[in-house]
């Protein structure tokens, strides 16, 4: 038989603190991993939501341009506002079924991109802002129709539309603010 030196474990514990030191860098790594993800799919939510308000507001526009909305629908109490008496958009109650329209138009239109997934109506109302004596007023539209008597010039009406909707876990909302021009 050989005579084997006595051996002290030292290759062990250097192997399993190297062992301890990747374990280390693999798991922090695994959290810094699952945070990406996390906001990569809340910023997914956000821009999906973003998207969706927009079309909302063109589906407000469409109520507007034809013609399913008349001026004696204008009132306090909403969905349709009278100049001054829009909700705060931030107050929940704004985005009620009383104070504001579903957009089931536009929702229903996307339901199959959304490939089963399903997320809150998105809403919106309109307030009436009044006659636009300019151009410039409402970022260069430019109407024809309604005349002023006095000048003959052609005077739209200006609308505030404000549109809500959320993202798929609902935890994501994009509001959107704009100003349009039309004809009643």
């Amino acid at each position: 038989m050989g005579h084997y030196p006595k051996q002290r474990g030292v290759a062990l514990v250097m192997t399993l603190l190297i062992l301890l030191v990747l374990t280390l860098l693999a798991s922090s790594n695994l959290d810094r991993v699952t945070m990406q993800e996390l906001m990569v799919n809340a910023q997914r939510e956000g821009d999906v939501s973003l998207e969706l308000t927009e079309e909302v507001i063109r589906e407000a526009e469409r109520r507007i341009d034809d013609g399913l909305v008349v001026l004696s629908d204008f009132d306090t109490n909403g969905p349709l506002y009278e100049p001054g008496a829009a909700p705060d958009f931030d107050d929940p109650d704004a985005w009620g079924e009383n104070n504001s329209f579903a957009a089931t138009a536009t929702y229903n239109a996307w339901l199959e991109s959304f490939e089963g997934r399903s997320m809150p109506v998105p809403r919106y109302f309109i307030e009436l802002v009044g006659d636009v004596a300019g151009v410039s007023q409402v970022t260069d539209v430019v109407m024809a129709g309604r005349q002023d008597m006095v000048t003959g010039a052609a005077r739209p009406l200006g609308f505030r539309i404000v549109a809500m909707s959320r993202g798929f876990s609902g935890n994501a909302r994009r509001i959107v603010e704009v100003y349009y021009a039309g004809e009643l």
